[in-house]
């Protein structure tokens, strides 16, 4: 597609024209969309400074669990630290898995003591298939287990918990479907106030409002992302509404420092540095944490580690935020027609 070869990487609507035209197409359960007037009273909320903590979400450079010496472990585990990550994420398919254990309880091991909290990704059927362990039960029992041996155990996410299924060996096609069915709040009923539960929620997922009403008591946050991760117009609007939604509670977003399988699978260019700059502006400020997706040795992410304390830095990523922003603006003004189409399905490529 001509489209996809720019040099303002943002080839689909912004978030308000998705919202209005499904707002006009179906009256189902949606999200509710930030209006302007309330954007612009509140937007000063997010511009209070914070120090927001960051996240690896499972580097494929640096994956501490597959790191067999302890001594290796260690050390991997410092230099993480010392870049200034302070949380780990790493995907664990099956508790009842002799190996599966062993590796995730040595991590634990090497990671007490130094400061780096751990938190497990559990795979939802739209990524574990119809052989993924979704005994939840068995899930908290394991995680409250962990919880009284291992300091450095925070707790666990389900990843896409609002997303679809574009597999065809699942019975249900939204995630949060197959939560209900499956009891997962009965078992979440067990889980140790300390074992902390941050489900990845997407702004363009599907019924956010029955996840709220049926999840939001379990949970100690949310983990936030955008399938639109090349359109960082409404993501300040979309932090501030989300984390009314979720009643204040911490908020984490999902940086992406290189192309996710979906859109390289529609030849997109990778994120410019402009977008994973403005990105990180306005998701620093925004938000109460931001992880970085897999590519941590990104230069730009560097440069972010390095300088998130330095004036001249934020100076500088913000101007880049003002420039993607204008740029986005300016695409969809020469691009009517494709930024006021739905455009692949409200970006579930």
């Amino acid at each position: 597609m001509a489209f996809l070869v720019m040099p303002v990487s943002l080839p689909f609507p912004s978030f308000d024209a998705i919202a209005t035209m499904k707002q006009k197409s179906s009256s189902s359960d949606t999200n509710d969309i930030p209006q302007k007037e309330d954007e612009n009273k509140s937007i000063q909320e997010l511009q209070v400074e914070r120090k927001a903590i960051v996240g690896a979400w499972a580097p494929y450079q640096m994956p501490l669990e597959e790191i067999q010496s302890t001594q290796q472990q260690e050390k991997a585990i410092k230099a993480l630290l010392e870049k200034g990550f302070v949380e780990y994420y790493f995907v664990m398919t099956d508790f009842k898995n002799s190996n599966a254990k062993e590796i995730t309880e040595k991590l634990l091991t090497s990671a007490d003591k130094t400061g780096l909290q751990i938190l497990i990704i559990l795979l939802p059927p739209s990524e574990g298939g119809p052989y993924g362990n979704y005994d939840w039960e068995g899930w908290i029992h394991y995680f409250n287990n962990l919880k009284g041996e291992h300091e450095s155990f925070k707790g666990f996410t389900i990843d896409d918990f609002n997303w679809i299924s574009t597999r065809n060996d699942t019975k249900f096609k939204r995630n949060v479907d197959y939560m209900m069915y499956s009891n997962l709040s009965e078992a979440l009923y067990e889980k140790k106030e300390d074992v902390h539960f941050y489900p990845v929620i997407y702004f363009e997922g599907e019924k956010t409002k029955t996840v709220i009403k049926e999840y939001s008591r379990f949970t100690d946050g949310v983990i936030m992302a955008s399938a639109c991760y090349y359109n960082i117009t409404n993501l300040k609007g979309n932090l501030l509404t989300f984390s009314k939604m979720f009643d204040n509670k911490p908020i984490r977003y999902v940086v992406y420092p290189t192309i996710t399988y979906n859109y390289s699978r529609y030849n997109y260019d990778p994120p410019s540095d402009q977008l994973i700059m403005a990105t990180i502006s306005i998701a620093s400020r925004g938000a109460d944490g931001i992880i970085l997706w897999t590519k941590i040795d990104s230069h730009v992410i560097e440069d972010y580690l390095s300088n998130h304390d330095n004036t001249k830095y934020l100076s500088k990523i913000s101007m880049m935020e003002k420039q993607q922003i204008r740029d986005e603006k300016i695409w969809r003004q020469e691009n009517p027609a494709l930024a006021n189409s739905i455009f692949q399905t409200y970006c579930h490529l």
